[in-house]
């Protein structure tokens, strides 16, 4: 292949992403990746947690992209047979201080539409 009307560097994670959801409207497709396999640079690296938005700046496109992207992530294993876990998380104050921002993280997430929280 020589030409491609879509070319997409990089095989890890987000670039095969992107390569799937574009492959739905065209076949011209091509993806450029440095290793011998995709996904092994920064990809194997990752902690493999889907995160959900919580600690983000209420209503910031940051926490409306986290809290989609989690929504998207969990679907997607879910059509794809893709193992997976929802563990949820706790969060813990370790001192007088810590536990005083609680309540307050507890209305970012909500307001951030953080499912789960209690």
């Amino acid at each position: 292949m020589d030409r491609a009307n879509i070319v997409i560097i990089g095989g890890g994670v987000v670039g095969c992403a992107i390569a799937a959801a574009v492959s739905k409207s065209t076949a011209d497709v091509f993806v450029l990746e440095a290793m011998p396999k995709v996904g092994m640079g920064a990809s194997t690296r990752n902690s493999g947690v889907i995160h959900s938005g919580l600690y983000y700046t209420a209503g910031s496109l940051k926490a409306r992209h986290c809290v989609r992207g989690n929504q998207l992530t969990y679907e997607f294993c879910a059509a794809h047979s893709v193992p997976h876990r929802r563990t949820g998380k706790l969060v813990a104050a370790i001192n007088k201080e810590e536990a005083q921002e609680l309540p307050a993280l507890l209305e970012k997430g909500r307001a951030n539409g953080v499912e789960g929280l209690r």
